[in-house]
């Protein structure tokens, strides 16, 4: 298996940390079922304003799609 690491930042704006935590577990179901990702692990520093997510793919493809 040749996985991709990718990883997303990003800070919240106009948006509560309590209204994003809500939202992520509305969306989390979803990447369940997204073809090729291996996992994901959510980033979450509510200090610096900077969210974000770390994700594991099969492959780049997978990634790609």
């Amino acid at each position: 298996m040749n996985v991709v690491i990718q990883v997303i930042q990003f800070r919240l704006a106009g948006l509560s940390e309590a209204d994003y935590r809500a939202h992520t577990e509305r969306v989390a179901p979803i990447f369940r079922d997204m073809p090729g990702l291996v996992s994901k692990l959510w980033l979450a520093d509510a200090a610096t304003n900077t969210y974000g997510g770390v994700y594991t793919w099969r492959d780049r493809a997978s990634l790609e799609r």
